[in-house]
């Protein structure tokens, strides 16, 4: 005969336990993965790089939890390393162009070969975010529930374009409204299961952060530098939500300036002063701060999820935003 599990009044009014996000990874850790990336790189003449770098993204995946449960990124070396060799096959294309110009010694050709490798960087770094996204985000789970990015690689580039054109010719004025659009493409094309996300920011007020955080680092010698970024950090993640059966769950941080200048000032030093051996632990330094100080609202319930996404095995992406140092949104 079966237990029946009676609920009291009591417990049915209990307050839902917070979700809880916060990163456990360890320098040691973290020490000793990059010792072994490093020297097995070297010697295979950075033919390991793409496995590499899958250990370095599992290490900080693995230690990320959210409800004592850990994210999981399930690529492999061998899928970046496929995207890693149709990157440099694009790349030897475009120094052979140089290469042949120069021999030639003409400066028309060599001046078209320039403008066309620069016209080119319009395309590969939204095509790099596109990819990127796709990729990691479909490689991404958290108890079995897949991430996923359904954004429309046309829809980004055509924006990327219009957005670097009017940030040009506004002498980087456009800089926020156009940083502001691309978030909210991006992020309202990224799930988790059945899980949607979104960014509602505004390009003014950005502006005025990226304004006053500019005007007034100048003024202090670059002090006030840690508290623009503070307030640009919870800035983002305020104004990104979550939506889940019809209901929108706004995230919040709680990033200081004196914490986060206190916490680059140490990882300078730790860096600086180990010949690059403290590297790692300023890595996780740094994670734990972004991470532990993002929250999520309990009300949110993960138990609810559904899958909905589907895995996509093309990385070149990866390798071109971690070639040209592209942040993603």
């Amino acid at each position: 005969m079966e237990e029946t599990t009676i609920i009291t009044p009591e417990e049915q009014m209990a307050p839902k336990a917070p979700n809880n996000l916060v990163f456990k990874g360890s320098g040691v850790e973290l020490l000793g993965i990059t010792l072994y990336n490093t020297i097995i790189t070297s010697f295979t003449l950075g033919l390991y790089y793409p496995w590499a770098r899958v250990a370095r993204l599992k290490f900080l995946y693995q230690n990320s939890y959210l409800n004592d449960t850990p994210f999981v990124f399930n690529g492999t070396g061998k899928e970046l390393f496929k995207g890693f060799i149709k990157f440099f096959a694009y790349i030897i294309i475009f120094y052979g162009g140089f290469i042949a110009a120069f021999i030639h010694n003409d400066p028309i050709i060599i001046a078209i070969v320039y403008f066309v490798f620069l016209g080119s960087l319009f395309f590969i770094i939204p095509l790099a975010i596109h990819g990127a996204l796709r990729y990691r985000l479909s490689r991404t789970s958290w108890r079995g529930i897949h991430f996923g990015y359904r954004g429309n690689r046309g829809k980004l580039i055509g924006d990327y374009i219009i957005g670097s054109l009017l940030t040009t010719v506004t002498l980087g004025i456009y800089q926020s409204w156009f940083t502001n659009n691309l978030r909210t493409y991006i992020i309202g094309n990224i799930r988790f299961g059945s899980i949607y996300f979104g960014y509602e920011g505004d390009g003014g007020e950005l502006f005025w952060i990226n304004f006053k955080g500019l005007v007034l680092s100048i003024l202090t010698l670059g002090i006030y530098y840690f508290w623009y970024q503070a307030e640009y950090m919870n800035y983002f993640v305020k104004n990104t939500y979550l939506e889940h059966d019809g209901k929108r769950h706004e995230l919040n941080a709680n990033f200081e300036g004196s914490e986060y200048f206190g916490l680059l000032i140490v990882n300078l030093f730790l860096t600086l002063f180990t010949f690059g051996f403290g590297a790692p632990f300023a890595t996780v330094r740094l994670a734990k701060f972004i991470i532990n100080n993002i929250s999520i609202p309990q009300e949110l319930d993960f138990e609810k999820i559904a899958q909905t996404e589907d895995e996509y095995l093309d990385a070149t992406g990866e390798d071109v935003i971690d070639y040209l140092d592209i942040g993603i949104a």
